[in-house]
């Protein structure tokens, strides 16, 4: 069972204000306006502490929350939701089968891999870190598809609130797969402890890789435990000016990260139509 973040108002010295969202999974949450680092630091501990016995709880930072639904990036815009996991299992099987540096790799970690470099799967990000998780909920990410990359750029919200969501998953089980955790209604995956250091950026972003076990996992709404509502302005002077919460850091070039530099150059380039669809080994520019 699951237990969500309630009565935080009253956990703390600080005058707290919440307000309540209706997730996509039909279920009711509150969002807590958060205004100092105790109360945001209480409040992550408040979720760990209550999900301690059968959940883990980690960090998702966003610049919105999207009228409360949580989907990963393949499904994000579609409705066909078989077919464009066929074609992606299909596409996933001959990459892991055909291209020699993905050989060693169980697709279980092959596709947390190419996630955090760009390509769209059924997974969602989550951090252990409440830092990275802030500078992503105050990051938003422009894109443009220009032949067979994708092309981002990162740039500080202008919006007046940002949010970092507690999200829950029961994968606590050891599997045979180093970084992998099971459980009977997700899979969790520590990409540090799944992947060389060599591939440098999931290091960087203390990078987890969460997935349901269910056929087409299209929300993950109803895992959030909690959600903390941050005025962006507080949020940033909160960040200040660490060097290891910048772009170059959480997303270090090629020439620092060799793993980025394989996935340069081995996988498949497709056309822009296709990287629209399934995403591509992601370039990022100033």
């Amino acid at each position: 069972m699951l237990y969500k973040v309630l009565n935080f108002e009253k956990k703390t010295p600080s005058n707290i204000t919440f307000e309540p969202i209706i997730l996509s999974c039909g279920e009711s949450i509150n969002i807590y306006t958060i205004e100092t680092v105790h109360d945001l630091t209480q409040f992550i501990g408040y979720g760990k502490y209550m999900n301690n016995l059968e959940h883990n709880v980690f960090l998702r930072g966003q610049t919105d929350l999207f009228n409360g639904s949580l989907t990963p990036s393949l499904y994000r815009g579609r409705t066909r939701f078989d077919s464009i996991t066929a074609s992606y299992n299909q596409k996933m099987n001959f990459i892991q089968r055909n291209i020699k540096s993905f050989k060693q790799y169980d697709r279980k970690i092959l596709e947390p891999l190419l996630q955090h470099y760009g390509i769209k799967t059924s997974h969602i990000d989550v951090v252990d870190n409440v830092w990275v998780a802030l500078w992503f909920a105050l990051h938003q990410a422009k894109s443009e598809v220009i032949n067979s990359h994708e092309y981002v750029y990162f740039y500080k919200t202008p919006n007046e609130y940002s949010y970092i969501l507690l999200v829950a998953t029961d994968a606590i089980t050891v599997s045979e797969y180093k970084g992998v955790y099971e459980g009977k209604k997700s899979r969790l995956v520590d990409l540090r402890k799944s992947l060389p250091s060599y591939f440098l950026r999931p290091h960087a972003q203390h990078a987890y890789m969460l997935r349901k076990t269910n056929t087409y996992p299209i929300d993950y709404s109803d895992l959030i435990i909690g959600i903390a509502k941050i005025p962006s302005k507080l949020g940033f002077k909160w960040l200040g000016t660490n060097e290891f919460l910048t772009v170059s850091s959480l997303f270090p070039a090629a020439y620092f990260d060799s793993g980025y530099k394989i996935l340069l150059k081995e996988y498949p380039e497709e056309n822009p139509s296709i990287v629209r669809q399934f995403g591509s080994i992601q370039i990022l520019t100033d």
